[in-house]
């Protein structure tokens, strides 16, 4: 057995319902800092908000005894986690603005977090209730949930990203009194199933089919240098060049994986992110539309209208 194995063998085991429970079964140290709230939606759905900061790695053992199918999506920091199986092992790294979705009963895995600040949001289902809408959606998880261990990555989208953020933000002003804004039980709950079916939509066409994993890793890095500074674009070619991609294949990439073409989702990130910026009430119209690279405030505003139909001032307002 190798030392990784023994390692995984020998470490502590702890269930998800008492981290579910209470937090501290973690056996966070000095410097660690966490909060998770668990808010029901609905019968058979739950939403997870859970933000921290550890001051060095975080490592544990844990077995899901949940019996849910968990739609996570990474807001900060990156974890790493590892499933082994009497015959297979298999590991999985999921970082900042990526969504994954996980189900596995009774299922061992070993989780690290890295240093520093960590925020995700997790829609949690019954495995009966995902059928039934799965139906609707056509979304192909059944067979894939109906195994009993599945685990799906690469589930991105400027919306997914926007909607992700707004929940942590307005459940974190809710339960924790963070700085945001307070919203309703029932904005809440409507925004948590919103997620979840922008979640399904994500699963609905094969989108990366005919791209290897070398070209989905290298279409993502494109993804995350493209919305690095929503204050100014890349040219194509640039970032073609920086993500070892052909242009041909950036822009087919783009449309297959994310749905968008390259500049239309930078485009909708950066109204998503200027609508943040409104509604978190700090910064004036003129302040946000320059922030974000508008050197007029009218094409900003035009902009702004063409994406959620109102004016940026009507929504501060």
């Amino acid at each position: 057995m190798s030392l990784a194995a023994r390692r995984f063998e020998m470490s502590r085991e702890i269930r998800a319902s008492e981290v579910l429970a209470d937090i501290s079964v973690l056996g966070l140290g000095p410097g660690h800092s966490c909060n998770l709230a668990r808010i029901p939606l609905q019968d058979g759905v739950d939403l997870l908000i859970w933000h921290g900061c550890f001051a060095q790695p975080l490592e544990f053992t844990m077995r899901d005894d949940s019996n849910l199918v968990h739609f996570g999506y990474v807001l900060q920091g990156r974890t790493q986690c590892e499933f082994r199986s009497q015959t297979r092992a298999e590991s999985h790294e999921v970082g900042a603005g990526a969504g994954y979705i996980h189900f596995g009963p009774d299922r061992l895995g070993r989780f690290r977090h890295q240093k520093g600040g960590i925020a995700s949001v997790t829609v949690m289902l019954r495995p009966d209730v995902l059928a039934s809408w799965e139906d609707e959606q056509g979304c192909g998880l059944r067979q894939e949930v109906g195994t009993g261990n599945c685990f799906i990555d690469g589930c991105h989208g400027p919306e997914l990203h926007a909607t992700a953020l707004s929940l942590s933000q307005s459940c974190r002003a809710m339960t924790a009194g963070a700085e945001g804004p307070v919203r309703s039980r029932l904005w809440i709950e409507g925004q948590g199933l919103s997620l979840l079916g922008l979640f399904l939509e994500s699963r609905a066409p094969a989108a990366d089919r005919g791209f290897s994993q070398e070209d989905r890793s290298r279409l993502q890095r494109a993804r995350d240098l493209l919305l690095a500074d929503l204050g100014k674009a890349p040219s194509l070619n640039d970032l073609a060049a920086e993500s070892g991609l052909s242009l041909l294949k950036l822009k087919r990439g783009f449309k297959a994986m994310f749905g968008n073409s390259v500049y239309s989702l930078f485009l909708e990130a950066r109204m998503h992110e200027a609508r943040r910026r409104l509604q978190a009430g700090r910064a004036t119209v003129t302040e946000v539309a320059m922030d974000l690279g508008y050197s007029n405030v009218s094409h900003f505003s035009a902009a702004f209208r063409r994406q959620f139909g109102i004016n940026p001032a009507a929504l501060k307002r």
